[in-house]
């Protein structure tokens, strides 16, 4: 199971903006800047939990608002394998989303590896 030291340490080495002033401290967020575009992609992580309210899964997911204000696309661990349903809208933003979370990844396998 991944830790919030974890993925914190993976996303400062990749120089991403780390934010844990949230409310209830249940999810760290990091704002990825991307050239071009006027919305950063977003990272939220939450660590799974089990209470007497209901369990709660593992969290690791990047959305990210296009530059309509509209459309959002929104790519987690569970989803890396599914079909894309309009494989050709928003192309190149797809591209480099999954460019980035497979960036992300590889920087917190690094990170276990060495713990």
């Amino acid at each position: 199971m991944l830790t919030y030291l974890q993925v914190e340490q993976a996303l400062l080495n990749l120089e991403c903006v780390v934010d844990f002033n949230l409310r209830y401290h249940v999810k760290l967020n990091a704002f990825i800047p991307v050239d071009g575009y006027k919305s950063d992609i977003v990272l939220e992580f939450r660590e799974g939990y089990k209470s007497e309210l209901g369990d709660c899964d593992e969290l690791l997911q990047v959305e990210w608002i296009m530059n309509d204000d509209e459309s959002s696309l929104i790519l987690d661990r569970n989803s890396l394998d599914d079909t894309d349903d309009v494989p050709s809208m928003f192309l190149p933003e797809k591209l480099i989303l999954r460019d980035m979370f497979d960036r992300i990844l590889m920087a917190i396998e690094q990170i276990s590896q060495t713990k």
